[in-house]
């Protein structure tokens, strides 16, 4: 059996459009296939027809990014942990109103010549700062942030949407989403580190989702 070179010529209406890729065939002459509108995988799997192949099973792509990222809140934990979380809490304030109307009251404490720092968001206290055998602890800015979205999320008890963190340090940010959204988010973000958090008190990364070490 012989093999010689021939050529795919894809049709359009009009006249051949003669945008061609060389190709070994059984036989000679040219095959004329018409332009398709189909994904370019049922071309593929066309032209392996011709040659008694099977399907070509192709990479299912990876679901889109789920997140607005139009709908951030900027934050920075420098800024929360100097005490600032109540200012940033009161400018928080009318988006909260949209998922839950219920206030919560928010205080803040400051004592040791300013060397203490601690929030209340109701009855639960949150000590960003503290002095303890003359030792300033060094976590002021790891707290804060915990502080500050335990208690925005105190206030969305009852509300279908949590608010969740995004990356951290002075690159901070503020999400409002709904557990299904949160979910589809870390399923679609391929990098950890990528991903919406709940900060929580757990050290060494307060809830950070660290990325996986490839080694």
């Amino acid at each position: 059996m012989k093999f010689t070179n021939a050529r795919i010529f894809f049709a359009n209406e009009g006249p051949i459009h003669r945008r061609t890729k060389e190709t070994s065939m059984l036989s000679s002459g040219a095959i004329v296939l018409p332009q398709l509108k189909a994904p370019m995988a049922l071309l593929i799997n066309r032209i392996k027809s011709l040659f008694g192949r099977g399907d070509v099973h192709l990479p299912a792509a990876p679901p889109a990014d789920p997140l607005d990222y139009e709908q951030l809140v900027t934050l920075d934990a420098e800024s929360l942990a100097e005490q600032g979380i109540l200012n940033a809490y009161t400018e928080l304030s009318a988006q909260l109103e949209r998922y839950s109307p219920s206030p919560l009251e928010v205080r803040e404490v400051i004592d040791d010549d300013g060397l203490g720092y601690s929030v209340y968001g109701g009855d639960q206290k949150y000590v960003v700062w503290e002095v303890i055998d003359g030792v300033q602890n060094e976590d002021g800015w790891e707290r804060a942030t915990v502080a500050f979205f335990q208690i925005v999320n105190a206030r969305l008890k009852n509300s279908s949407h949590r608010f969740y963190a995004l990356n951290g340090g002075n690159d901070l940010f503020g999400l409002f989403l709904t557990e299904e959204e949160f979910a589809a988010a870390r399923r679609a973000i391929p990098k950890r580190s990528n991903w919406p958090w709940m900060p929580d008190n757990a050290q060494p990364d307060y809830g950070f989702p660290v990325d996986v070490d490839a080694s």
